[in-house]
């Protein structure tokens, strides 16, 4: 208690003044034990004086006021008696359940040099559960506001704008910030603007009632100046502090429309009427006519007055005058129809007796509980005589139909013959098509040998004169497997199933490429080979990069063949044509023999050479330039060419580059070029591959080779003669738990082939990949393989 003893003697008037307070006060000693409380804290939270004071604060209430929060408030290190602290808490008070209390202490100094701490405890749960209900009531106000069809604009007594709904800011072209605060004469336009204040002064001062309570029509401006017809409704409210102003507005813009196009219906109606070239009468339910056009009276021959209100009965002759009012009664009661929404040929009676043939074509329409019909009546008199006169010519046309039979007869005749004829084209050329797949494959499946085998003979015989020999027999074969490639690429675009692949990719680096391929070639023969570039390159373009390179390698290869000496240069340009395309030139220039001007015509044409002697002595099938422009037309681009006999050609190949990214040009080509070349030997040093394969493989020759090739790279192999074998193997395998790295599947083996091993394979579950080894190369053969489950 020495810190209330220090308080009596201290500062005893501080004791008398807590009890005068109304909020529930308690004093704290620097160990946060309680010195004393007032009365109004005793009384509001039921305690003693006695069960207080010496209590540690943080355990009085069940320890109530033990928080993280609170606590931390009491931290003192940097504090003088000047600092006021608040906090508010949620507390989980005893007997009261959850409550909202505002704490608020500061520092008191005393004369003995000590400090006491002054709380002040207020219970905030009422307010706040006041200002929640306010929120919510604030929330649904503005929730129907924001979800209301119509707009709603809420204006101050002096006419200031203090609310404007989403459907406000989309009818008037404002947003809510815009207008919120200025005069609502902002939405008027003149007279109206200049009006409102005087209006609404007149309103304040005397309560006339014009517009409030009652609604009118009126105009309104939108943001962009333009004005609009609109439904005004204003009702008047208080908030108990502020009279304002609810006005509701809807654009009435297409009701006004809809109005005018009613009006201009019916006066269109009236013209129709008045106008038409047929006659229109309208009767109703007794038969009675209520409605005649002009040109009913002038075919009948009757006036308006005549006419009106009679009975339909007066335009028909019998029998049909004396049916029609039983046939109207049997409508009305039965709904079948016999004219109504059908149409009918008919005869009509003329005032002076006369009758004539005529078209009818009968309309229901309701009013209400009533029922009409409206009739439009044709006269079809000169229509019955041309009919007369059709079947008098139809009469004489049927022998002419006749003979037609006979010729359209010989006609189909001839049609079967020239579809027999296209059957038994189609089928040669479906033969033709077979033929050179199978062709393909007995070909190929022994070039790979002789030239994979050619390789590794080479390679054993290096530095030996019988290299040369090998070097001769791999020569030719590939010459000869260009051949077939070329045969087979001509095959397959003239069958319509050949495919252009679009991607991103280098025309830089598929050129260096391409030099770097026929680099020894030029200098076995002496010639010199380079590339020229004229100006930026782009660094990718969008195009068949595989067949890009096939039609260079034809047109420098040729160039090559045909340059006894000097050079060969591939000239690169990049041709403007808009802001993000353009079009890549190469310039294949040699200095070669040359062509003859006769002999250009016949240069891109299959199975043609310009010249059969320069044929005989630079050899060629006259394959790779036809079929290097047809690939060029694929790809949107063109082959020219210019030649002079004696001094060279000159090639020129334009393909389009798609989009080009302008900030990845490449402006020093050369430099990128030497980059590529360099990065492009490194990736290709390889390595050990490390893995297990098994070979499906029938060909004794191809089997050895293959897997000669593979074990050079540290894989190991295993062989299935057949497609049974690689599938018995590749399940064991799989189930044993070794399972196989890849399978290299021969598409074509006897006993179970390729697709059918694969196939069941896969319905097996294996999961393993499967890559498709086949010499067929015609179209389809691709999708057959991925189709069977190849990888």
């Amino acid at each position: 208690m020495d810190g209330l003893r220090d308080l009596m003697n201290g500062t005893p008037e501080l004791l008398h003044c807590l009890d005068a307070l109304p909020v529930s006060v308690m004093l704290l000693n620097e160990q946060h034990q309680i010195v004393n409380v007032n009365i109004q804290y005793r009384e509001q939270f039921g305690a003693k004086l006695s069960e207080l004071i010496g209590r540690d604060f943080f355990e009085i209430h069940g320890e109530a006021w033990n928080t993280t929060a609170l606590r931390a408030t009491f931290d003192d290190s940097e504090w003088n008696h000047s600092f006021v602290r608040h906090v508010t808490l949620e507390v989980n008070f005893p007997e009261k359940g959850r409550r909202n209390f505002d704490f608020s202490h500061s520092l008191v100094p005393t004369r003995s040099g000590t400090s006491l701490r002054l709380v002040t405890v207020t219970d905030s749960t009422p307010s706040r559960k006041l200002e929640t209900i306010l929120k919510r009531s604030e929330a649904r106000t503005q929730t129907l506001l924001n979800s209301a069809v119509d707009a709603i604009v809420i204006i101050n007594t002096r006419g200031a704008i203090k609310a404007f709904n989403p459907a406000a800011e989309r009818l008037f072209g404002y947003s809510a910030e815009e207008v919120l605060g200025v005069n609502v004469r902002v939405l008027m336009p003149s007279p109206y603007k200049d009006e409102h204040d005087n209006y609404l002064q007149r309103y304040m001062s005397t309560r006339e009632k014009r517009v409030i309570g009652i609604g009118r029509e009126v105009v309104g401006q939108r943001k962009d100046g333009a004005t609009f017809p609109m439904e005004l409704s204003i009702s008047e409210i208080s908030d108990g502090e502020e009279q304002m102003f609810v006005g509701t507005v809807r654009d009435v813009t297409k009701a006004k429309r809809t109005e005018e196009a009613l009006k201009d219906s019916e006066a269109r109606g009236r013209a129709i009427l008045s106008t038409a070239v047929d006659a229109i009468v309208t009767i109703d339910e007794n038969g009675l006519i209520k409605s005649l056009n002009p040109a009913a009276q002038k075919m009948f021959g009757y006036t308006f007055h005549e006419m009106i209100g009679e009975n339909v009965k007066m335009l028909m002759p019998s029998p049909y005058r004396d049916e029609h009012d039983g046939y109207l009664q049997n409508y009305l009661e039965s709904g079948i129809p016999r004219v109504i929404g059908l149409g009918r040929e008919a005869v009509g009676r003329r005032r002076d007796g006369s009758t004539f043939p005529m078209e009818l074509s009968v309309s229901e329409v309701r009013q209400g509980d009533r029922r009409y019909f409206t009739g439009i009546v044709r006269d079809i008199t000169d229509r019955k005589r041309y009919e007369d006169k059709l079947r008098s010519v139809a009469s004489e046309a049927s022998e002419s139909e006749l003979r037609v039979k006979a010729q359209a007869s010989e006609l189909a005749l001839q049609a079967e013959r020239l579809r027999a004829a296209q059957a038994s084209a189609d089928a040669a050329n479906q033969a033709k098509s077979d033929f050179l797949a199978n062709m393909s494959h007995e070909i190929r499946t022994p070039m790979t040998a002789i030239l994979g085998y050619s390789d590794e003979l080479l390679l054993a015989l290096e530095g030996k004169p019988e290299a040369e020999l090998v070097e001769i027999i791999k020569r030719n074969g590939e010459h000869l497997l260009e051949i077939i490639n070329d045969i087979l690429d001509i095959s397959k675009i003239e069958s319509g199933f050949f495919e252009i692949e679009q991607e991103a990719c280098s025309p830089c680096q598929i050129v260096s490429e391409v030099v770097s391929l026929l680099r020894v070639r030029a200098t076995l023969k002496g010639v010199d080979l380079g590339i020229e570039y004229l100006s930026s390159m782009p660094r990718s373009i969008v195009s068949c990069p595989t067949r890009m390179r096939q039609v260079l390698v034809n047109l420098v290869g040729n160039a090559i063949k045909f340059t006894e000496r000097g050079r060969v240069l591939i000239r690169m340009d990049l041709v403007e044509e808009a802001k993000h395309k353009g079009r890549l030139r190469f310039e294949i220039v040699d200095t070669g023999v040359g062509i003859a001007p006769e002999h250009l015509e016949r240069l891109f044409k299959p199975f043609s050479q310009a010249d059969s002697s320069v044929a005989r002595r630079f050899g060629g099938t006259g394959l790779g330039l036809a079929l290097s422009e047809r690939l060029a037309t694929l790809m949107g681009g063109s082959i020219k060419v210019q030649s002079v006999v004696g001094v060279g050609s000159t090639f020129t190949l334009e393909l389009p580059t798609g989009e080009i990214d302008r900030r990845q040009m490449i402006h020093n080509p050369s430099e990128a070029e030497a980059a590529n070349h360099c990065q492009k030997s490194v990736l290709e040093s390889g390595g050990e591959l490390g893995c297990r394969i098994l070979l499906a493989e029938d060909g004794s020759d191809n089997r050895r080779l293959i897997s000669f090739i593979l074990k050079k790279h540290g894989v190991e192999v295993d062989f299935a003669e057949n497609g049974q074998s690689a599938l018995e193997m590749a399940l064991a395998a799989s189930e044993m738990e070794t399972p196989y790295d890849v399978i290299l599947m021969d598409m074509q083996m006897p006993l179970l082939d390729g697709y059918e091993a694969t196939r069941q394979l896969r319905e097996a579950g294996y999961r393993y990949p499967i890559i498709a080894l086949t010499a067929h190369a015609m179209a389809g053969d691709r999708e057959k393989c991925l189709a069977a489950g190849c990888d």
